[in-house]
């Protein structure tokens, strides 16, 4: 029997709505507590992608996590017992390399707004048009590129968040046949997406 990565690696990304590649096999995990919005989410991304996970709260998030090798998380902000800024760093412990997009529709507080737009991957404000969330899409896909190719620089993967924000010492990360200024440039452009 086929593991998910052996599937994904069989599997080449699908030219998209003329300029955009989606990997059909990724893994998209939504998580909001509006069933209606998560219906609009599992018809429309089953379009592009063949695997979208949608939930209902964070536990049921986390218990996913735990079972399938998520590519990208997309989750509301305001939810019951655990919000998406808890659920976010509950990722990033499960796997720093997992991309953590929110969108909200309500009103945030000042720090729930800046935690949002400053340690996310992306946030997106509902309502959103199909274009926006197509954008938001393409950054998520993008950084899951680019933080899947910075684990392969690195000894130990769950440094990557600790990199990003300057806490640890890229000479002591990386592998020791890795060129120093291949991995400064995907931190770079990595920054400078985040």
């Amino acid at each position: 029997m086929a593991t998910d990565n052996q599937n994904k690696q069989d599997n080449q990304p699908i030219l998209i709505d003329g300029d955009r590649y989606y990997d059909r096999t990724s893994y998209i995990l939504v998580i909001d507590d509006d069933n209606t919005l998560l219906k609009f989410f599992k018809i429309h991304l089953n379009k592009f992608f063949s695997r979208v996970i949608v939930v209902k709260n964070a536990k049921e998030a986390i218990d996913t996590l735990r079972e399938k090798e998520i590519d990208l998380v997309i989750s509301d902000v305001r939810m019951p017992r655990m919000d998406g800024l808890q659920l976010m760093r509950r990722v990033r412990r499960h796997d720093a390399g997992i991309p953590v997009m929110l969108i909200s529709g309500g009103l945030l507080t000042e720090e729930e707004l800046t935690v949002a737009q400053e340690e996310a991957d992306g946030f997106l404000r509902k309502p959103f048009s199909v274009d926006e969330l197509h954008a938001f899409l393409d950054q998520g896909m993008e950084m899951r590129a680019k933080y899947v190719r910075l684990g392969e620089f690195l000894q130990d993967k769950t440094q990557i968040r600790k990199l990003l924000i300057g806490r640890s010492k890229l000479e002591k990360l990386i592998k020791p046949d890795v060129k120093i200024d291949a991995v400064k440039a995907l931190l770079r452009e990595l920054k400078k997406a985040g």
